[in-house]
């Protein structure tokens, strides 16, 4: 360890450097001071000797009732220019005077927010050439200290941003980065663009880093540029105009030198060394140049060159005579800025500065100057003599890199402006601005300024500083008094008062300027600044203190030798013949070269024919918006537009499905016979309306029974014209425009038959060959063209035609069951429309739409001729009531006869049997419904035995009535009717509610399912049950009000827990929403944003803050693993996770709404911000950085900025999202809705991007993120873990209706309940592509099974790969399997008595869970709550789903101890009392006599023809089982079903003596 010691030790042993450890200057001024640490450092507030005059006393501008800056600039400070100084002053003095205010003092920065304070411009300035009312010249007050302003005891204080000692700012740099960034970190140097040069050739190097240096545009360009172009110095405000860049440049060099210097005497010493020793002595030149070379001679010159002493560092005390205070550093003297010094007292330059510059080249040989003439390209003018100020702001290295040692020496040589109160054109009407405003006065902003920093008026400053005050406005300054009229224009002016004690302090102080220099005041200000800035230094280069002491005697006294001249002189390449001997000084008899002219400012004078300096270019002004124009409106018309281009696209590639799912079908369906070559079928399109739409159909020209047959692409009948007996004439309307593709056929008493062909040749041979079928059937008919349009408005449309079906039938009503007109809502008829009535004659089609069934069916065709009385092929008013009384009044025996002579056409008197099962199988055909013959002829056996027929009896009249009329049936057959749905039937009186409660209660019996009585063939024995409603009337609520809170109370009662997480929830949203909108309208209000963007910017604030929390959330409900685990645990009594879903709807509704509010109000914000000067942002966005140079347009707000882009980005994916999240197109494009629902991906790295630009607050998303972020992700790692195991397809089946049943293998460690469901995805199909299907095996299986439907493109695309036909000898593909996830469906067992309600394809679920159902009932001690099952199928046919036919089959046999009641809907037959339903229904119950099952399915289930009525049902839960308190209700299905579930659930909950009724549904 000793050896590795001392190698290590060693090498830094060689380092030791032979130079003393000493403290240097901190560039921040901290600790400058040890006892009061921050004074003098930078961020320190300005010192005031004078009260403050605040208007308010605290912050508000002062001296608001003082004359117009303007008008004040005007008087005081315009006069004849070109005056020279007096006593020799130079342009070297006075920009060196201000490189010496920018290394004290920094207080040009306007506060944040801006504060405006704008002076308005009179209507005669040369700025308002146009006489406005309302214009202004832009003022921003300064930056204060945050902490001040709050009180008179407290008020504002601006601040100095540098510190005020002469510590080399200007040199080096605000800051030690700064320092740091124009380094070369190579022996103590700043950086030089050429390293090789040598010191008087050498420039600093580009700023290539971008520092922060002012730049604002140059007026004479009025563009913004980029800072890049500036050279790496240390004064941030160093590129203003070529004369201080020049003294930066100097300073460069004279650093460079030194450092050279100290390394040839100390070679041994490192680049740290050498650069802070050489800061050390350039900053002690400097101090000693300002100090006792400078300041004397800008203090006071008098006309015999006297100058003012300055005290010595060090005095005496008998020595003092003055400013005794002030005898070497002290730490009680406070060397800070003050107010007056800063806005006032240091700008008696501005009257000496001169419009321009004459540039000097090297002595000629002859003696000849050799000034240089400028070249410019501007008024016409090729050259000038000088350079000119206000033409050069800002463009500096233009002139410095090629002419520096000319403007050196030119500096020498101009002489100054004269000192008196006048400014040049170049400050007072030309000085820079901002693009909105090019050209200022800086007479009206130095006059601003001082109000802004709340100073005093003109003699309450004197008195502060121990002078008296002016009792006169002469007093002020005789001379000028007595010389000209400005001190007695500026009393009046300011009121004419006597004493000038409002006068402002820059033009009061400016006033009494004389030859010598400033008057008293800026002389007393000025004096006592220097001097505290000298004494509260610590290491100003004098201190010989033993304690801070930098430098020994003789270095104090080589540096108090060093001049500007020596400095010049070693770093240019001037001679020294070629500058005067004090280069500060400028006097035409002894200095090398005098000026040829004094420069005299807008006055076109020449010299030897030339111009000497050309004038200022013109005010410009700036609209913030301009070109923002067309992108601020295309890119939000993009936006508005990108919703229904996102809804078109959506809708066409449902059509391209569509037609996709067409070729599928077709390709999987059978062959067809080849297409049929019969001339009198046509295939079109039929236009029903302007609201039905249009349809496909095939029209059929029937020669044989004389009917035009209308039928869709499947061959089912859609209309018939019946002409057999038609004697008026047919007209056709065919269009002659467009494609002329159009005809409608118009016929008696039938609605037109209005259709559109491919082409006009289809429709052609279409007329043509209908031509001929009327011709042939002696038929007339008249043909008109008209324009498309036309043909549609004329023609008479189903519609129409069903407004007056309307009224027929309820004047129908009114006629049969002595109704008022007002009971059916035809009190307004005329007469004319009562005459319209009886007129109407129905065709056969109507006939058969009013009672529900197919113009074509036996039944309609027997019941429309018994109708047709008059045998016209047309039922009439007159006829349909006749036969309406009978069907609705008549009784058992008249309805017996009616269906009797229906079928009896010949009028014999009796059926045969051949006939009878005619009209069996025609009631059958009704629906679609076939059973065998054997089946049949059991049927009719039983029927005629019932009768007391024989088996081949003829069946009469009074048989017929002992079939359908005997007294089991004959109540049920009294209850029939025709089924018309527009005719209303609820009876009024008290006899009639006697009827509808016996209604209700056989209709209960019809539910029943009691023994089978034939001992032949029995069927399964079922236990009668007493589920029916009592007749006892409901308790009525006293009111209507009662009624209705009874309601809420139920429903709060159901929904409860969801009513609470909801509330929950919106209240936090809303806590979320208010906090930041409260935080950006008062807590932030100093930031300014809500001031350009008005209360617009809190608004958006915080639904930018509530899109956060509720995208963040929506993570939590797809974290469907993670809700399928905590639904099993205590939580799912508290928290409703059954509503997964729709609670992952709400919130997508929240956050789109928050979204659209974030949108349009940015919107908003962005045009207010687009519109302010791009330089008063860059306060509104402190955490953003955008160069100097870039416009803040809107364009590049919202595509040149991250936040931007990702905003435009992140509204096309919500877009996206959204569109194909409704439920057309989840129910239509499943496939592109899972696709863009995968968006969320990029939704929620684009919105951390979004917020990582920081444009307005630190990011706050991922706060919102992390939590919900950790689960979904825990969530999908469980889902990874199980979707990549490969599952073995076992059996795969292809099952009529194009449903494919597959089983596959069961994984071990796959557990799930019965109802839940599972994603799978199919290898061969695509192995990243995932449906939803709810399993069908129950889970004490060994196997997993589903039965998936072929509806859409992958469905049947899966049918297509497990077709054996196309597997051959092939092993089934794998598939993947994630899941199970749960839902309502699985929770059946926890409820006493559960009713499940399948409807179509939503039976899917309920088949695990019935056949689960039997399995637990079969376990012993197995102990469940759930006591009974009521499972209710409803399906348009059974034949549809013969799968879950057979399950139910199998639960029936297993189902020992009833615990399953089940009921199968046939929804294909009308309601339950219609006539032709009535006859199936006792058809049914003869059939289950004889056979103990259904007719229809073949099960021992009731089945019911028709759908249930579902409020009924539920109710009569309570009669059979008494005491239960809650039943489950589940149901699956369409949503027009599951919503009369939930309405039928709703209407019961508002009964307080029936049980809660618990409402589950899913919808597909």
């Amino acid at each position: 360890m000793l050896i590795w010691a001392l190698i290590l030790i060693l090498p830094l042993a060689g380092c030791q450097s032979d130079h003393e450890e000493i403290e240097y200057s901190p560039q921040d001024g901290w600790y400058n001071n040890p006892v009061h640490i921050d004074w003098g450092a930078i961020d320190g507030q300005l010192l005031r000797r004078s009260s403050p005059v605040y208007a308010d006393g605290v912050y508000h501008m002062a001296g608001q009732s003082r004359p117009n800056p303007f008008t004040i600039s005007e008087k005081a400070h315009s006069g004849t220019p070109g005056l020279g100084s007096a006593r020799g002053r130079n342009a070297m003095m006075v920009y060196f005077g201000q490189q010496v205010v920018e290394e004290v003092l920094d207080s040009q920065r306007p506060g944040c927010p801006r504060e405006f304070e704008n002076i308005p411009v009179p209507k005669d300035h040369p700025y308002n050439p146009e006489g406005k009312d309302n214009l202004f010249m832009p003022f921003l007050r300064t930056r204060y200290d945050a902490s001040t302003g709050f009180s008179p005891n407290n008020p504002r204080q601006q601040l100095n941003e540098i510190t005020p000692y002469l510590d080399g700012t200007l040199i080096y740099g605000p800051a030690r980065a700064w320092t740091d960034a124009i380094r070369a970190f190579k022996d103590g140097k700043l950086k030089a663009r050429d390293p090789n040069a040598t010191i008087k050739d050498s420039f600093p190097a580009e700023n290539t880093i971008r520092l922060p240096f002012a730049n604002p545009p140059a007026p004479r360009q009025h563009l913004l540029r980029p800072v890049s172009r500036f050279l790496a110095i240390g004064n941030p405000r160093g590129n203003e105009n070529p004369m201080l860049l020049t003294f930066a440049i100097l300073f460069f060099r004279w650093h460079n030198k030194i450092a050279e210097d100290l390394k040839r005497e100390h070679p041994t010493w490192g680049d740290e060394e050498l650069f802070e020793e050489a800061r050390k002595f350039v900053i002690a030149h400097h101090q000693n140049i300002v100090m006792y070379q400078w300041l004397p001679l800008w203090l006071k010159i008098t006309s015999t060159g006297d100058t003012i002493d300055i005290p010595p560092y060090l005095k005496n005390d008998t020595q003092c005579t003055e400013y005794c205070g002030f005898n070497g550093y002290s730490t009680e003297i406070h060397p800070g800025i003050t107010q007056e010094f800063q806005t006032a007292a240091m700008r008696f330059g501005h009257t000496l500065v001169t419009p321009g510059l004459w540039l000097r080249g090297p002595l000629q040989s002859n003696g000849d100057c050799n000034f240089r003439k400028v070249k410019v390209n501007i008024q016409g003018l090729d050259e000038v003599h000088a350079l000119r100020l206000c033409n050069a702001y800002w463009n500096s290295q233009e002139t410095v890199e090629p002419q520096l040692d000319d403007l050196v020496r030119g500096m020498t040589s101009t002489l100054a402006e004269k000192e008196d109160h006048i400014m040049v054109p170049d400050l007072r009407d030309h000085v820079f601005g901002p693009l909105d405003f090019s050209r200022r006065d800086l007479g009206a902003i130095n006059i601003q300024r001082g109000r802004d920093h709340g100073l005093a008026g003109y003699n309450a400053v004197r008195l502060a500083y121990g002078l008296s005050a002016k009792s006169t406005w002469r007093d002020i300054n005789p001379s000028l008094f007595d010389r000209l009229q400005v001190l007695q224009d500026l009393q009046l002016l300011y009121g004419n008062t006597t004493a000038p004690d409002e006068l402002d302090i820059f033009s009061g102080g400016l006033l009494e300027t004389t030859e010598d220099g400033p008057g008293e005041l800026f002389t007393a200000i000025m004096l006592d600044q220097f001097l505290r800035i000298r004494h509260g230094d610590r290491f100003w280069f004098e201190n010989i203190d033993s304690r801070f002491r930098r430098f020994s005697d003789d270095e104090i006294r080589k540096i108090r030798q060093i001049t500007l001249r020596d400095i010049i002189l070693n770093v240019t390449n001037v001679l020294d013949s070629e500058i005067s001997a004090d280069v500060f000084l400028h006097n035409n008899l002894t200095d090398p070269c005098g000026q040829p002219t004094q420069l005299a400012a807008d006055t076109n004078n020449k010299f030897e024919n030339i111009t000497v300096i050309e004038n200022c270019t013109n005010l410009q002004h700036y609209d913030y918006f301009y070109g923002s124009e067309a992108s601020f409106a295309l890119s939000f018309l993009f936006l508005g537009l990108c919703v229904p281009g996102a809804i078109g696209i959506m809708i066409l590639m449902v059509k391209m499905r569509q037609k996709k799912i067409q070729e599928a079908r077709k390709i999987l369906a059978p062959k067809q016979r080849a297409k049929s070559n019969d001339p009198n079928s046509f295939e079109a399109i039929e236009w029903m309306g302007p609201t039905m739409g249009e349809r496909k159909v095939k029209v059929k020209l029937d020669n044989d029974r004389k009917k035009i047959h209308i039928n869709d692409t499947r061959r089912k009948p859609l209309r018939m014209l019946d002409l057999r007996k038609m004697n008026a004439k047919v007209h056709f309307r065919k269009s002659r425009d467009k494609l002329r593709n159009t005809i409608s056929v118009r016929l008696p008493n039938e609605i037109d038959l209005v259709l559109r062909f491919i082409d006009e040749d289809e429709r052609d041979a279409f007329v043509t060959q209908l031509e001929a079928f009327l011709q042939g059937l002696g038929i007339n008919r008249e043909v008109h063209e008209f324009d498309e349009k036309s043909v549609l408005e004329m023609a008479e449309t189903k519609e129409e035609r069903q407004k007056v079906l309307d009224t027929f039938f309820r004047v129908i009503c009114v006629q049969a069951f002595d109704r008022t007109p007002g009971q059916m809502n035809i009190g307004n008829l005329s007469a004319e429309d009562i005459n319209k009535v009886q007129k109407i004659q129905l065709t056969r089609t109507e006939f058969a739409e009013a009672l529900g069934l197919k113009p074509t069916s036996v039944f309609v065709r027997n019941m429309f001729l018994l109708v047709d009385s008059d045998n016209n092929n047309a039922v009439s008013f007159q006829e349909f009531l006749d036969m309406f009384v009978v069907m609705s009044s008549g009784d058992a025996d008249d309805k017996a006869m009616l269906m009797f002579n229906m079928y009896d056409l010949r009028r014999r008197g009796y059926l045969t049997r051949g006939e009878f099962v005619k009209m069996i199988k025609s009631l059958l055909d009704l629906s679609d419904q076939s059973i065998d013959d054997g089946e049949m002829n059991n049927l009719i056996d039983t029927m005629f035995t019932t009768a007391g027929l024989s088996p081949n009896q003829n069946v009469d009249l009074n048989a017929f009535k002992q079939i359908f009329a005997s007294e089991e049936h004959k109540h049920t057959l009294e209850s029939a009717s025709l089924g018309i749905g527009t005719i209303e039937q609820a009876p009024t009186s008290a006899k009639a509610k006697m009827g509808r409660r016996a209604n209700r209660d056989k209709f209960l019996k019809s539910y029943r399912m009691g023994k089978n009585l034939n001992d032949g063939h029995t069927g399964l024995t079922r236990t009668k049950t007493m589920v029916k409603v009592k007749t006892e009337e409901r308790e009525v609520p006293p009111s209507p009000s009662q009624a209705k809170v009874n309601e809420i109370i139920r429903w709060i009662e159901n929904y409860k827990r969801q009513i609470f997480w909801v509330t929950l929830y919106t209240l936090v949203l809303v806590g979320v929403f208010g906090e930041r909108a409260y935080y950006y309208s008062i807590e932030r209000e100093n930031a300014g944003l809500r001031r350009i963007a008005g209360y617009g910017v809190t608004i958006t604030r915080g639904a930018a803050s509530a899109m956060m929390f509720t995208y963040a959330s929506l993570l939590v409900t797809m974290s469907r693993n993670v809700i399928t685990f905590l639904r099993e645990t205590f939580l799912h009594t508290y928290i409703p996770f059954d509503s997964a879903i729709d609670f992952h709807k709400l919130i997508a509704a929240y956050a789109l709404f928050f979204t659209v509010m974030h949108c349009v109000g940015h919107g908003i914000n962005l045009y207010h911000i687009s519109t302010q000067a791009s330089t008063d942002l860059n306060c509104v966005f402190r955490e953003y950085f955008r160069a100097t140079d870039i416009l803040a347009s809107f364009h590049y707000w919202t595509y040149g900025t991250i936040t931007g882009i990702t905003g435009v980005i992140l509204t096309l994916i919500v877009i996206i999202m959204y569109v194909f999240a409704i439920p057309y197109a989840r129910r239509n494009l499943f496939n592109a809705f899972w696709f863009t629902h995968n968006f969320y991906i990029l939704l929620y790295i684009f919105m951390v991007l979004h917020g990582s630009g920081r444009l307005v607050q630190n990011p706050l998303f991922q706060n919102f993120l992390y939590g919900p972020l950790v689960i979904y992700v825990f969530d999908k790692l469980v889902s990874v873990s199980r979707k990549k195991r490969e599952v073995s397809v076992i059996q795969a089946d292809l099952l009529p209706s194009d449903v494919t049943g597959l089983k596959f293998k069961r994984p071990l460690d796959f557990e799930y309940k019965s109802g839940q469901w599972v994603r799978i995805a199919c290898l061969e199909i695509g192995a990243d592509e995932y449906h939803p299907f709810t399993l069908t095996s129950a889970p004490h299986e060994d196997f997993l099974s589903l039965h998936i439907r072929a509806v859409g493109p992958w469905t049947i695309n899966l049918r297509s790969t497990y077709d054996p036909n196309n597997l051959g000898d092939r092993i089934p593909p794998k598939v993947y399997v994630d899941g199970p996830f749960g839902e309502g469906h699985q929770d059946w067992y926890k409820y006493p008595v559960s009713v499940l309600v399948g409807g179509g394809i939503g039976v899917t679920p309920f088949a695990s869970i019935l056949k689960d159902i039997v399995h637990r009932s079969q376990v012993q001690n197995q102990r469940m709550a759930c006591q009974k099952v009521y499972f209710l199928w409803v399906t348009r046919t059974q034949k549809q789903f013969e799968w879950v036919t057979d399950i139910i089959r199998e639960v029936e046999n297993a189902d020992k101890q009833e615990l399953v009641a089940v009921h199968i809907f046939i929804t294909q037959f009308q309601q339950k009392f219609d006539l032709r339903t009535t006859m199936l229904y006792i058809c049914e119950r003869h059939f289950h006599k004889v056979a103990g099952k259904s007719l229809f399915t073949g099960l021992s289930s009731t089945t019911h023809f028709g759908r249930p009525q579902f409020q009924e049902f539920l109710a009569s839960l309570n009669q059979e089982h008494r005491g239960v308190k809650q039943v489950g209700v589940f149901s699956c299905g369409p949503p027009p079903m599951t919503l009369k579930v939930d309405r039928a659930c709703t209407e019961l909950n508002k009964n307080i003596h029936l049980p809660t009724y618990s409402h589950h549904f899913e919808n597909f």
